[in-house]
């Protein structure tokens, strides 16, 4: 067999080679956008959804997108072990066609963290709630396009959503998402994780209240976006867990397999925290710097989580982590209790005290020894090989496993139907005397479950 090929002058080979560069997406908080950044997002949908009003059947435009998840498409929910694998890729399609709307890579897909106090204060995102905006592309007042979409594809009218429902009926769901970020499996988890996602689409109502629907409702997209945001916190939190084992076919109509998509990192985006609020229950002020980060000062109640739902014979180890944590420059300890929002640093720390769970030692690193300057992190990307800088936020975890087990224990011997437990931070010198301000800054606390 012989093969004779032609090429054109300027061509050295028959495929010429493609040039391929990468860009990491950061996705944030709705919360958190800029006025920018919203006109930016709203250009872009409505950009998708003009196509589809020019031509229903395009598959870049807005009505074909949101068609794969139920009518017409009905690929969502096929098996349920799917569910938080086949969202992914789901995601990340409509994300990929608004920046191709907006190619001056401004765009990314926010998400929508219902958990949070905001959102149990105020409910739907008021970007997603304003009547009009004012259209950049034809300088007129038009229909905010993340108000609603119409359901051109299904020959139905506009998304509607149903009546205002309770806000603060949002706020069991913060258990649920933390029982899931407990899970030990990728099953289990999938599984502990569509329940609050689907208290959500209930109480939104209308048409997300529908599988058939709800992907034409433009709020669905920020709701899953923080359902894959929880997806990868699980994926942190347990680097060593298992691909799941999920028939392709499953996957349809993406064409990938598990090993191509289970790696988020691999997929060029990451997410932006805006879990402050888990932070400010009691006891945090507001520390330097324009990110409105947080400081913790002692005998903080800083977070709650529904440990009394674990069984302890379905873990061999737990760690509490401080997440997103900079380095201090003081040497003191932090005392971790559990259901205990009176301790001090008098309160005992042996073991008749089954509320104790651990001290975490930081050994500090001292004034800055540098000139002006040396002591400011500076942002880098992800191809500098410099050495990190010591100011980088950084994860640290304390053993808590022997402790944990027996708190567990007494609780369930008391016979309560407690399932939080909330947790308090007492920070103390190394001759064990109280710090009323430990100038300890980090995002936010994990429990870790293997």
């Amino acid at each position: 067999m012989a093969v004779l090929t032609a090429v054109a002058p300027e061509r050295e080979a028959f495929i010429a080679p493609v040039t391929r560069t990468g860009k990491v997406t950061v996705r944030k908080s709705v919360y958190a956008l800029t006025p920018d950044e919203i006109r930016t997002y709203r250009l872009a949908v409505y950009r998708i959804a003009k196509i589809s009003a020019q031509n229903v059947h395009d598959n870049r435009g807005y009505q074909w997108i949101a068609g794969v998840h139920g009518q017409p498409g009905n690929y969502c929910h096929r098996t349920p072990r799917a569910f938080a694998i086949w969202h992914r890729p789901f995601v990340q399609q409509f994300e990929q066609r608004l920046q191709d709307a907006v190619p001056d890579g401004s765009v990314f897909l926010p998400y929508w963290d219902w958990t949070t106090r905001k959102a149990q204060a105020e409910g739907i995102p008021q970007i997603f709630l304003d009547a009009t905006w004012t259209n950049p592309d034809t300088g007129k007042v038009e229909a905010n396009p993340l108000l609603a979409q119409p359901q051109t594809l299904i020959n139905r009218g506009n998304t509607a959503r149903g009546k205002r429902a309770n806000p603060a009926n949002l706020i069991s769901l913060r258990d649920d998402v933390h029982m899931a970020l407990l899970a030990p499996d990728y099953y289990t988890f999938s599984h502990d994780l569509e329940n609050p996602h689907n208290s959500v689409h209930g109480w939104v109502g209308g048409s997300m209240g529908s599988i058939a629907y709800a992907a034409y409702d433009p709020l669905f997209w920020a709701h899953h976006c923080y359902v894959e945001y929880v997806f990868c916190q699980w994926q942190d939190a347990h680097p060593a867990a298992v691909q799941p084992n999920i028939d392709p076919r499953d996957l349809a109509p993406w064409s990938v397999t598990i090993d191509r998509i289970w790696d988020y990192t691999r997929l060029g985006y990451a997410y932006e925290p805006d879990n402050a609020s888990d932070l400010r229950m009691s006891g945090i002020r507001p520390g330097p710097g324009a990110a409105a980060s947080n400081t913790l000062q002692s005998r903080a109640t800083v977070a709650h989580f529904p440990v009394y739902t674990i069984d302890p014979a379905d873990f061999s180890r737990a760690d509490l982590r401080f997440e997103g944590l900079r380095p201090p420059e003081d040497s003191f300890a932090v005392r971790v209790f559990a259901d205990q929002p009176d301790a001090d640093a008098k309160t005992p720390t042996d073991d008749t005290n089954p509320h104790y769970l651990g001290t975490r030692h930081f050994f500090g690193h001292g004034d800055c020894g540098g000139a002006e300057g040396h002591c400011d992190p500076i942002p880098r990307d992800i191809y500098d090989l410099r050495p990190a800088h010591h100011y980088d936020l950084k994860q640290v975890r304390l053993n808590v496993t022997k402790r944990l087990k027996k708190l567990i224990a007494l609780g369930r011997a008391e016979g309560t139907d407690k399932k939080n437990a909330e947790i308090t931070l007492v920070a103390v010198d190394p001759e064990g005397l109280e710090i009323a301000d430990a100038d300890l800054y980090f995002e936010g606390l994990s429990f870790i479950i293997r």
